[in-house]
């Protein structure tokens, strides 16, 4: 299954392209990028960076905006070594930077190729023009306006978590939620609403990682505590039962014999 967090980044990141039409990047905390959308690099820049030189004088760009970021911890808009406009803008979580989202790779309204040749290797330049007229062309109230937008998304909760989450599996974050709130709501729209999920994502992912269904896996793991409970402590039964977020003693009762052959006082008995 594809990474869902992958996935939900995507999407975000494809919705910006289409709203503004201007190439955006994620990148963590260190600088490296994550995902990117359209694609990495534009035909301009695809051509330039084959040159070591200016291959080398983008990433030193890049790492300049970054550090100028994590300064001011705001946004940096800026013209990069080749004439173009970049704008980079930090994830905040506080005052730690988990990442950054940078967009780029776009020419002004008003440029024309004459005001740049003189940045560019001289070897290949007719190609460089073709592929500058083909670059996202842009007035500076557009970029004000997308600017705006980068800057919400940058402090879209969902994002920070993301970059926060980035090195969990979506499979240990639902299991250890569930476990540390057994005692609270486990619904599948609980659980959709917390992991920013459809119904359908839902299902997906307890099919693929648990073989079952979110209301059987709950169940399970709240009568697997509540043998713990029943085992290793002297609480009543029907406190046990509510410890688990199981609040109908007969209820709980039933479930627990069908699962476990015995009653839960019995099983206390027998394991207690």
């Amino acid at each position: 299954m594809e990474n869902l967090f992958q996935k939900k980044t995507e999407e975000l990141l494809s919705n910006f392209y289409n709203l503004t039409g201007i190439k955006i990047c994620l990148y963590d905390g260190g600088g490296n990028e994550l995902y990117y959308h359209p694609k990495k690099l534009s035909g301009f820049c695809e051509l330039l960076r084959k040159d070591p030189v200016m291959d080398e004088r983008c990433k030193e760009c890049e790492k300049r905006a970054f550090s100028e970021c994590k300064k001011t911890q705001r946004h940096h808009a800026f013209t990069c070594h080749a004439g173009l406009l970049e704008c980079v803008t930090p994830i905040l979580y506080g005052q730690n930077i988990l990442g950054y989202i940078m967009i780029g790779q776009m020419r002004k309204k008003e440029d024309d190729f004459s005001s740049i040749k003189k940045l560019l290797p001289k070897d290949n330049q007719e190609q460089l023009k073709t592929e500058f007229y083909n670059l996202t062309k842009i007035s500076l109230d557009k970029v004000n306006s997308a600017v705006c937008i980068l800057d919400a998304l940058a402090s879209y909760e969902y994002l920070k978590k993301i970059m926060n989450d980035s090195e969990q599996k979506i499979d240990v974050l639902i299991a250890n939620y569930i476990n540390s709130n057994l005692i609270e709501d486990l619904s599948v729209q609980k659980l959709c609403s917390v992991f920013h999920l459809s119904n359908n994502e839902l299902y997906s992912i307890f099919r693929e990682y648990f073989m079952s269904t979110p209301a059987e896996y709950v169940k399970n793991r709240r009568l697997n505590r509540a043998c713990e409970l029943l085992g290793e402590t002297k609480l009543k039964v029907n406190s046990v039962c509510k410890k688990v977020g199981i609040y109908d003693y007969n209820y709980f009762s039933k479930i627990f014999k069908k699962s476990f052959g015995v009653s839960p006082t019995k099983y206390r008995k027998l394991f207690g």
